[in-house]
């Protein structure tokens, strides 16, 4: 039992799910054909005394021989008819049918039908296969889309494919000053396919919408008075020449690879009457003007890297030169000069020879007391000013030695 047919006359998939009402009951001269084997189709359980539902048969009233096929196209058709109720739901969208253009069950092209939805003045097409089938079908599509809605924006929402998402790791980005993680994939030649000839390559994750954009990795040259290696705090195992660029609005064929934004289905039709993804492009402004940052900066800093080690070496503060000072002036030495100590009156007596045959007593020769002042001591040596030679010692006084001779001599005199 089928829940869908191609229709012969209006080229199109009937889904019993939507109404089958007004149309011709059995065969109605082979108008209905099987989508999976096309074998025509019965017609059964439309009249409204009818005790089953709806659906299509096959002449023998057994399952179709392509039984796996059949049920794949069930599922993809189940896909599709959620998909139009979420356009048809979307602000701004005026209507929404399916449609199959270019397809035929003899000659099948392997993707589901189209919703069609009219917003505002604009037409899109949207597709939303399972599984991409070959270049070629692709291609096929691509021009009976261009031949039966001349004009109209057309749109692939594709599925995630895990084996597709798991080859290239996400890369961070900067965005309003914190880092975002944005997934990457490698496009495929169905893709690039659907790129090249103008169509819009998305994926639709739940709520969500993945719009690419393009990323080309590149080298940045090594200019002169430029250093480029082993940079100050930067990842040793990363070189600051490898950087990437975008490509926007839609990626270039020559991307090496598709980064991807996400953005709510909502917002396709949010901000104007068409289907447009505003949003996913100011991101991609934003990511745009944070690459021209990022290449000026890392160009600064390869040449501040270069003046830093190529700098010459900062010179040396010289040692502070002692000022010389002035030799002392005769005024000067003449006051530090140790004063002369005045000579006794009685001294040239007591050297002088006793008159007469005065001989002196032992008593007045005992107690004979020195009346000379004791010897004038040395005067303090000046040290001699810094950075000069040294200054001769002062000679030293010569020690009076006059009352140890007359003692000497009284004591002869005693013992004659």
């Amino acid at each position: 039992m089928g829940a869908s047919a191609w229709d012969t006359e209006t080229k199109r998939p009937i889904y019993v799910d939507l109404g089958v009402e007004g149309l011709p009951i059995g065969l109605a001269g082979g108008r209905y054909l099987c989508r999976a084997c096309a074998d025509p189709l019965i017609l059964r359980g439309a009249r409204p005394e009818a005790k089953v539902t709806p659906h299509f048969s096959h002449q023998e009233g057994g399952p179709c021989r392509l039984a796996e096929r059949e049920a794949q196209i069930d599922a993809d058709d189940q896909v599709v008819i959620q998909l139009s109720h979420q356009i048809r739901a979307l602000p701004g969208i005026t209507g929404c049918t399916l449609a199959s253009p270019g397809d035929d069950p003899r000659d099948p092209i392997g993707l589901p039908p189209v919703v069609i939805a009219q917003c505002g003045d604009t037409a899109v097409v949207i597709e939303r296969p399972g599984t991409l089938p070959s270049p070629q079908a692709v291609r096929r599509r691509i021009l009976a889309v261009r031949e039966h809605h001349a004009g109209a924006a057309h749109v692939w929402f594709l599925r995630r494919d895990p084996g597709q998402f798991g080859q290239l790791p996400s890369h961070k980005v900067r965005l309003s000053g914190r880092d975002v993680e944005h997934q990457r994939v490698a496009p495929t030649e169905q893709q690039l396919a659907i790129l090249d000839a103008g169509g819009h390559v998305y994926w639709l994750d739940g709520k969500l919408v993945l719009v690419p954009y393009g990323s080309h990795a590149f080298r940045h040259p090594a200019r002169p008075e430029q250093d480029w290696t082993a940079w100050p705090k930067w990842p040793r195992h990363k070189d600051p020449r490898d950087d990437w660029r975008i490509s926007k609005p839609r990626p270039a064929p020559t991307a090496d690879c598709w980064g991807l934004v996400p953005i709510a289905l909502s917002s396709l039709t949010r901000t104007r009457a068409v289907f447009h993804p505003a949003d996913a492009h100011k991101v991609m402004d934003e990511l745009y003007a944070a690459q021209e940052g990022r290449h000026r900066w890392r160009d600064r800093r390869a040449r501040e890297v270069y003046a830093e080690r190529h700098a010459p070496p900062t010179p040396q503060p010289a040692a502070p030169i002692p000022t010389a000072e002035a030799p002392a002036t005769e005024a000067e030495t003449d006051q530090h000069t140790a004063p002369q100590l005045p000579q006794p009156a009685d001294q040239h007596d007591a050297e002088a020879p006793p008159r007469g045959n005065v001989t002196p007593s032992v008593a007045s020769s005992a107690n004979l007391a020195p009346a000379f002042p004791p010897p004038p001591v040395a005067p303090p040596t000046i040290p001699p000013p810094p950075q000069l030679p040294p200054a001769p010692p002062a000679p030293r006084a010569p020690r009076q030695r006059r009352w140890v001779d007359t003692l000497r001599m009284l004591r002869r005199r005693r013992e004659r």
